[in-house]
């Protein structure tokens, strides 16, 4: 189920939003595997469960913030009586194209690393801190003036920068490649071409550098070869396609890239140790 942004919520065109969980429609059913096509940050106010981020599993409780990016599967597996969480939603547009800068939301920590994690946890002080600033940003949409996008795009900024800081300190992050533009670069390229380019080579000439200019640079700030990062990201793409599509293993195989049906399972067992099928079926269970 794909679920897109509401422009003209407001009667005007607003591309930010927040909610309370129980403003969700009754029609939609949030506990079966849905993809969106906005940014979503969700406050965890109180109670218990667990979430799933493509392949990723999130146990959250109160004070657990959920950082999730456009177009990856999630699925609400189960929440206790008690939960209660705030969203905060927006189109990448509504910031990045204030500041004239098509790689400004890459340039934060959470969004999109491959390897770590899409979540973090405030403490009892910082909670209701970012609650205020929540709670600002809705009596702002609800009372909307001429001047409102620009007061809201300032709280969005204050949450996006209280965050990373937040998570920076939390998954230990020493090396910041928030002012690097190669790098920026190259995670969004990755996110837009990894179903097709899966070459060093194609990168780096997107890039217009060099193939070992990128590897050095890979290795300062994700301790990673070039090659290696894009096949962890390849092997994310493989099972997003496992899990919420019914193609075959070698229809996945040959959309990805893959020459043969054994070539593709011999990457994604010296990958995950096992191979695509049980990784399926383990998974549906």
């Amino acid at each position: 189920m794909k679920v897109k942004f509401v422009k003209n919520k407001y009667q005007r065109e607003l591309l930010i939003d927040c909610f309370r969980r129980d403003a969700f429609p009754n029609r939609v059913d949030y506990h079966q595997p849905f993809f969106v096509t906005f940014y979503e940050i969700i406050f965890i106010v109180r109670g218990e469960g667990e979430f799933k981020l493509d392949h990723e599993v999130i146990t959250f409780q109160a004070g657990t913030v959920l950082l999730l990016p456009p177009n990856k599967w999630r699925q609400w597996c189960q929440t206790d009586a008690d939960y209660h969480a705030i969203y905060l939603i927006f189109e990448e547009e509504f910031i990045s194209n204030f500041f004239n800068d098509v790689l400004y939301l890459y340039r934060f920590h959470y969004f999109y690393n491959i390897n770590s994690a899409s979540y973090l946890q405030l403490s009892e002080e910082e909670l209701p801190e970012l609650i205020q600033t929540l709670t600002e940003i809705q009596q702002e949409i609800k009372q909307l003036q001429p001047d409102s996008s620009h007061l809201l795009r300032a709280l969005l900024y204050y949450l996006l920068i209280r965050l990373n800081r937040v998570y920076q300190s939390q998954i230990g992050q020493e090396k910041s490649f928030y002012q690097e533009p190669i790098i920026l670069r190259f995670r969004k390229l990755l996110e837009a071409h990894i179903h097709e380019k899966q070459r060093v080579r194609e990168y780096a000439d997107l890039l217009g550098i060099s193939t070992s200019h990128l590897n050095k640079l890979l290795r300062i700030y994700f301790g990673k070869s070039t090659s290696e990062v894009i096949k962890d990201r390849l092997v994310l793409a493989i099972k997003r396609e496992l899990l919420y599509t019914d193609k075959t293993i070698a229809e996945i195989g040959y959309d990805l890239g893959f020459s043969e049906p054994s070539n593709f399972n011999r990457f994604f067992k010296n990958m995950t140790q096992m191979p695509p099928h049980e990784y399926r079926l383990q998974q549906s269970k």
